[in-house]
């Protein structure tokens, strides 16, 4: 669970403008989970937004006026009789100069250190439907990027720690350093690991993510509660449900849960509308159903480096349903 002087610095990120994609979305979250926030961030917001200066055009000049306001307020002379309402008064005032002086000595620290650093450069991944991967990170970290899969990452991770992005699927090999935690933010949460390798598959058109460990062990965080954290050993798999926001722990095969890059798909029975969709990820071939009861038909089957037409083909003996494979269209059913 982030703490205070961390959220600190994400506001000070956001409302200067020095953040990352995801910053804002993830500051969001943060109030959402943390309400006990909310007060210091709409004090913080207001005081920064009252400065005559442009933050965007000049964060430091900003800064410099905020502080100048607290230096007033704390030096502001007080009387020496007072009724015990005024003293009440003149010592909230310095407490609030108190706080604010530590959120601005906070950011002031984040920018002096940021504003030294270079600008991260990111490098963006996007594989179409029908074409896979694989990525060496700068760590030396190895990833297999699946079809219709996008992988986003620095081009120089940060010291202490290494962020990327997913959406879609990916099988992971990463670089053992327990000083820099490897991190893959996710559309409804993040996979936080050390040194392992595992299978994430977070498809935006899915209401599943799912994280398969064959090697190490992975922390899996749900979007909507960053509390929760679970650890995922060898063979084991977490389900997370996007509209009912459970997550199941189960156990699984890992050999099995990344046998795609090596070019071999498996089905446990699974609805044909589903493997339809890997088809058409897998081949970057557009399937139509011309018979929608076909889509409920579940099959069991594994296999190695086919063509759309042979897998289609030992389906349609177990249950039996017509087909038609060219080079950019499969149809089932007449």
């Amino acid at each position: 669970m982030m703490d205070k002087d961390n959220f600190l610095l994400l506001v000070t990120k956001v409302l200067s403008g020095n953040g990352l994609p995801d910053d804002e979305v993830l500051l969001q979250n943060t109030l959402a989970n943390r309400p006990d926030f909310q007060p210091l961030y709409d004090q913080y917001k207001r005081y920064w937004q009252q400065q005559s200066v442009s933050q965007s055009a000049d964060v430091e000049k900003a800064l410099a006026a905020t502080w100048q306001k607290i230096q007033q307020a704390d030096t502001a002379p007080v009387p020496i009789l007072e009724t015990p309402v005024r003293r009440l008064f003149y010592i909230k005032r310095i407490a609030v100069a108190a706080a604010l002086l530590g959120m601005i000595v906070t950011a002031a620290w984040f920018l002096f250190h940021t504003r030294r650093q270079p600008a991260v450069e990111w490098v963006e991944t996007y594989n179409p439907k029908g074409t896979r991967s694989s990525i060496v990170l700068p760590d030396g970290s190895k990833v297999w990027l699946a079809a219709d899969s996008r992988l986003k990452y620095p081009k120089a991770f940060a010291a202490n720690r290494r962020d990327l992005y997913l959406e879609g699927e990916a099988f992971f090999e990463v670089t053992r350093n327990p000083q820099r935690p490897f991190v893959i933010q996710l559309e409804e949460g993040a996979v936080r690991v050390l040194g392992t390798s595992f299978d994430i598959k977070a498809y935006r058109t899915h209401h599943e993510i799912i994280t398969s460990v064959a090697t190490g062990k992975v922390a899996f965080i749900p979007g909507h509660n960053t509390s929760d954290t679970f650890f995922l050993t060898p063979n084991k798999k977490s389900i997370y449900n996007i509209n009912t926001r459970q997550t199941a722990v189960l156990e699984t095969d890992a050999l099995a849960d990344k046998a795609w890059i090596d070019g071999t798909l498996l089905f446990d029975a699974v609805t044909l509308d589903e493997i339809a969709i890997t088809l058409e990820r897998y081949y970057g071939k557009a399937v139509v159903f011309h018979d929608e009861r076909l889509k409920t038909f579940r099959y069991t089957g594994k296999f190695a480096n086919s063509s759309p037409a042979e897998i289609l083909h030992y389906l349609s003996k177990t249950r039996k349903f017509t087909y038609t494979v060219t080079d950019s269209l499969i149809t089932i059913g007449q």
